[in-house]
């Protein structure tokens, strides 16, 4: 019985020892947003809000998910940048032979391959319009079509800018050999086409999504750029926020004027993120003028400035920023204690490093379901960082000094009696 009561014993202090852990864990974090879910299982996204942007880390590495039952559940950040990405396959053309009034050429992508989806078709001539097919295999016995009736062309040269086409997309393949047959121009081919050089892809092209928030207008203020007038205007996101392009509504009908947009953060240190020039010819539809930045910033304080030369400054209606959207992915593979909970705000936890993230790709060919989170709340468990002793005792700076200098008189005050004391008996002794 006695043994009994021991192991229960011992149950119960780790059961108190797990949720100590639980709730110091949480409370590191100041602040955190509620999401419900629709089912309980499945994966889910939500688009991270600014609010809890403007709280977190630049990277969103500081969020936890956890349930009511301080279950911790990993989760990825996709960040919804638009993506122009290509990538060259080395291959080997071989086997160009002449098949009716075509050519057909084969390339050898080699063993390991990867996926493609574009092949590019340089020819000789100029001034033609020619049908191509694309075929695919990987034993060079058996031909899958994968583009039929595609067209390149070639037009102008010489003193005229020529005009050409010469890429074929296709379905995105593993395939390692490549079979493309490009038929004579009936018009303007006096034979079959010769195929110089044949260069296989994979392009990839991901339509990305914005976050976009109206900004307030402030007033400009009136300077000088280089001795020329200028105006700027002062724009404050209230919170740390990334942003990549402003979208200004310009009242003005017409106007040619250099920009430069800096981050000012840092009043004394600037940093320049765009520049260039914003302009509106008369007649033209009015419509929003966008400046987008090379790079995404992080900042709180933007300034923008535009030079006017002798012009009367530009009437700025509107203001709106934008940046890709941050989506957070969770898988729920077991029923969770509702409501989920993120937290945020920690400036110093290290970054989770879930194993989710790297399944995320394949995770998204499964449905996604939408959900969202409520307004920011302050966490009442979060315990701030004990601050240094120093900081915590300011005045302790003050009673060192004052020691210090105590102690320092109480020496300069010894040295002098000691002199004196010399002195005098040496004047005594020369007596």
């Amino acid at each position: 019985m006695r043994k009994i009561r021991l192991l229960l014993l011992a149950g119960l202090m780790l059961t108190g020892m797990f949720v100590a852990v639980a709730q110091t864990e949480l409370s590191a974090w100041p602040f955190y947003v509620e999401t419900t879910v629709t089912s309980n299982r499945g994966l889910y996204e939500l688009t991270v809000p600014l609010h809890v942007i403007g709280h977190a880390r630049d990277d969103l590495a500081d969020l936890r998910l956890f349930d009511s039952q301080n279950h911790e559940i990993p989760y990825a950040i996709l960040i919804r940048k638009e993506v122009e990405d290509q990538r060259e396959f080395d291959s080997h053309v071989f086997n160009e032979v002449t098949v009716g009034s075509a050519t057909e050429a084969t390339v050898d992508l080699g063993a390991n391959q990867g996926e493609h989806n574009e092949v590019q078709i340089d020819t000789d001539g100029n001034n033609f319009r020619r049908r191509v097919t694309v075929e695919g295999s990987d034993t060079r016995s058996e031909w899958r079509t994968l583009k039929s009736e595609a067209v390149i062309f070639s037009f102008g040269g010489g003193e005229q800018k020529a005009v050409q086409s010469n890429h074929v997309t296709y379905p995105t393949s593993r395939y390692r050999y490549l079979r493309v047959r490009v038929s004579r121009d009936e018009l303007s081919d006096d034979h079959q086409p010769h195929v110089t050089n044949l260069k296989v892809l994979l392009v990839v092209h991901e339509k990305g999504e914005l976050t976009s928030w109206p900004v307030p207008v402030p007033s400009y203020q009136l300077l000088r750029n280089q001795g020329a007038h200028a105006t700027s205007w002062a724009i404050d996101f209230g919170s740390r926020l990334a942003c990549d392009r402003l979208q200004l509504t310009i009242d003005d009908p017409s106007f040619y004027r250099p920009f430069q947009v800096e981050n000012i953060d840092d009043p004394q240190n600037p940093q320049l993120i765009a520049i260039g020039n914003l302009s509106r010819r008369t007649g033209e539809v009015s419509g929003p003028t966008v400046i987008t930045f090379d790079n995404e910033v992080h900042a709180q304080k933007l300034r923008l400035q535009i030079t006017d030369y002798s012009n009367q400054p530009l009437t700025i209606a509107a203001i709106q920023a934008s940046a890709p959207a941050r989506e957070l992915y969770f898988d729920l593979k077991q029923p969770q204690a509702l409501p989920l909970r993120i937290y945020f705000g920690n400036s110093k936890i290290t970054e989770p490093h879930y194993d989710f993230e790297k399944e995320l790709s394949a995770q998204l060919k499964n449905p996604v379901l939408q959900t969202a989170v409520g307004d920011s709340r302050n966490n009442p468990a979060y315990t701030p960082e004990r601050l240094p002793f120093t900081e915590r005792a300011p005045w302790l700076i003050y009673l060192v000094l004052l020691a210090a200098s105590s102690a320092l008189g109480w020496i300069l005050l010894s040295l002098t009696r000691t002199i004196l004391r010399s002195g005098t008996t040496q004047k005594r002794d020369a007596a």
